[in-house]
Order: structure tokens, then sequence, then C-alpha cells
């Protein structure tokens, strides 16, 4: 068995089915998203089944705005794992902050086109909730990613899962979801857009049931309450000052009542009509401020020194843009730094630009990492000192010097 041929770096999560892990490939110098299977759910399973088939499905679409899957496989422990794009972005709340509706608006449009084109190629998410969208940069600031179909049905095929199963996470559940009913659709998804909205908006979900029973009945039975977005006290912009009441959003209310409305039919026939409709009610009741594009910055300063100089024996040899990917030292003769000594890991450590700043990582060697006098614990980066500095790796007997410094 061939094994997955990605290194982890640093977990990025975890779940009742698997867990998630930021990964190197040392052979295409880039970052990539591993997901994998729990070791309990065997090859055989439907869990493993369905995992394969989302796999051989996603492996053969590009879809815009959604991330790509590149391959898939078993490890040498029987794992089913996915490797999928690397998205260096942020979740929606860190971004947009309660009342901005023309971020509102952008995300709707983003993530609509995409879960269009899905639902047009007979896709349906099921599972859409803020953790499972990211924000990267853009020359526009940013743009939406769905980054996990980890239970999307295609209606086009026959359906893996059990007749009567539910899937989804409660806050962002559907009624038809609640029932437990085979005919979850494309309105499943707008639903669950339009609970992403409102709890962006609000600063709150729509439905907070103590119980996931209570949390379902509210889904099914409850009204949909009224924004009450704050108003702020405006000093230049909304943000950091102190709120004062409350907007007037009738316009806004009734979109979002139409929008989860209990029927399927009774919601927005597309995620492109709910976007317009969306941005039509926020300009209704005077929310909607476009921003200026001189404000647009990108998610993450850029790293003012990106360029990595590897010193050995005291003496300069190669020099890395780390902004073109992350360089691995170790032994394999595919590492960007190759140091021959046995005592070394084949893929030793890494490092790599996150979030614009540059982190060192130990890949789970045999013999562990020193950076800067401090041992690194396997799955747990740790970042360079900003600004022009030369940092020492330890890697058992071979120190390496890197030097940060600008083009």
């Amino acid at each position: 068995m061939a094994g997955c041929p990605y290194r982890k770096i640093r977990p990025l999560g975890e779940g009742s089915m698997g867990d998630v892990h930021l990964c190197v490939d040392v052979t295409q110098r880039r970052l990539l998203v591993v997901k994998w299977l729990r070791a309990e759910l065997h090859e055989g399973s439907q869990a493993a089944i369905r995992f394969r088939r989302e796999a051989e499905l996603m492996t053969k679409a590009n879809f815009p705005g959604v991330i790509k899957v590149e391959e898939w496989g078993l490890d040498e422990f029987g794992r089913t794992w996915m490797a999928m794009e690397f998205v260096d972005g942020l979740i929606p709340s860190a971004v947009v902050g309660p009342g901005d509706c023309w971020s509102v608006h952008r995300l709707l449009s983003g993530v609509g086109r995409s879960l269009d084109d899905l639902h047009g190629l007979g896709v349906v998410h099921r599972d859409l909730k803020p953790e499972n969208v990211l924000l990267r940069s853009s020359v526009e600031g940013w743009e939406p990613i769905i980054i996990d179909l980890g239970i999307a049905k295609w209606l086009a095929q026959e359906t893996a899962t059990a007749s009567g199963s539910v899937f989804g996470t409660p806050h962002y559940m559907s009624p038809e979801q609640c029932r437990d009913t085979k005919s979850v659709g494309p309105a499943t998804d707008r639903y669950a857009m339009a609970i992403i909205a409102f709890e962006l908006l609000a600063g709150r979900r729509p439905f907070e049931g103590r119980t996931i029973p209570e949390l379902l009945r509210q889904h099914l039975e409850s009204a949909v309450p009224d924004l009450q977005i704050p108003r702020r006290l405006r000093a230049g912009k909304d943000v950091g000052a102190k709120a004062t009441a409350l907007h007037s959003t009738p316009n806004l209310d009734a979109f979002m009542r139409k929008a989860m409305a209990k029927e399927p039919r009774v919601r927005f026939g597309g995620a492109g009509e709910m976007a317009d409709e969306f941005e039509r009610a926020a300009r209704t009741d005077g929310l909607f401020e476009p921003a200026d594009p001189a404000d647009l910055a990108p998610l993450f300063p850029p790293a003012t020194h990106p360029i990595a100089e590897i010193i050995l024996d005291g003496e300069p040899r190669q020099r890395f843009d780390l902004r073109h990917g992350p360089i691995v030292l170790g032994r394999h003769e595919a590492c960007q730094v190759v140091l021959n000594s046995p005592r070394l890991s084949r893929l030793h450590a890494v490092v790599y630009l996150h979030r614009g700043r540059i982190w060192a990582a130990d890949l789970h060697s045999q013999n562990g990492t020193m950076f800067q006098g401090r041992a690194l614990a396997g799955g747990v980066p740790m970042p360079f000192a900003a600004g022009p500095q030369t940092s020492v790796f330890t890697l058992y007997n071979r120190n390496v010097a890197v030097r940060l410094c600008t083009a």
C-alpha cells in the first residue's frame, strides 16, 4: 500500500468522521489540506464508501468558488484520505461585522454563484455553515470559497445514505432536514445561507435551542425573529462604537422570513435571486453602504521579508521565495534543502508562509527539531520573529541558519 504522499504539518480540525491536517507536498512545493477518515471506519463501511464516492466525483470537477479536490487514496494503515487545495483565509465572522450588509451581500453573491453551479450539476451541500466557508484574499479584498463538501449529495446519483438518515449541523438545518426526509434539495442550502446571513448581521443565530430536540422544533415551528441589528454611534465608521438603539429593518426582516420559510417551495428559487433581493431590502432599509475600493485591503498584511536564505556551515547556499511555496529540510532528495545525515528524517522540518507570517514546523521527525533553542512539538508550528533576522534550526546534529530578507 503506497500510503499518503503528503506529510502532516499541523491539525486543522477533528470531527466524528475523521480529522483534517495542513500538509506539505514536497515534490511540488505547496501546501495542501488532507482529510482522513477515522481508523475504525474501515474500507468497506458506508462512511468510507460515501467518502470515496465524493472524492472520485470531486476530483473530476472544477467548480469556481469551491475548494478543489486533488486526489484520494488509502494510507499504510488502511485509512481513506482526500487531498484538497489549501485556502489561506478567514471565517466570515472574522471579517464581516454586525450590520455590514454590503459584505453580507458579497458573501451571498459569491457563495450563491457557487451553489447555483453545484445545484445545476446535481450537487446539494446539505451541511453549509460558517465553518465550511472561508474568505481568501483577492484583488478586491476577499472572495468566499466553500471548503467542505463532506456530505454533499449528488442528486443524479443513487444516494449512498440509508433511508431516514439525517445529515447536517442543527443550527443550520432546514425544516425538511429536521423532518428526516429524503427530499432534501437546493432549497436546503439556501435556507442555511439565510441563517449564515442572519448570524453575521445580528451577531446571533435565529434559533438557539438549548437541546437538539428543542432546536429542531424551532426550525420546524417557530417564526423567524426580527434581526434587531444594533444602531451604532457614528464617528466616521461604525466599528468599535457603543450600541445605542436598533435599526429599523422591515424589509430585511421580510427577506429573512421568505428565505427561511418552512416550506422549500416558498423560498427564493435560486441563490442569485436571493442575493439580489437581499441587496434591494438592505438598500430600502438604509443599511447598504458600499465599501470604498481604497479600503479593500488584503485580509493579511504582506510578508515584509519573504525571502529565506539558507546558510550551512556559515556559508549562504540557497535562496527561496516563500510566497512561491514552502521549503522542506531533510535527507530526501526531493527536499528543497537536502542534508546528508543518516540521523535525519527523510522529511524533517518545514518553513512556510501562512496568513502573512512565516512559520517553522517539525514534520513529526524521528529525532526532533530545535528552533531558536526550543524544541518544536509535532503539529505545533512556531512563528519566526518579524523583520530581517536569522534563525537557527538544529535537526539532530545539523545546524541550519535561515536568514529572512527582502527580494
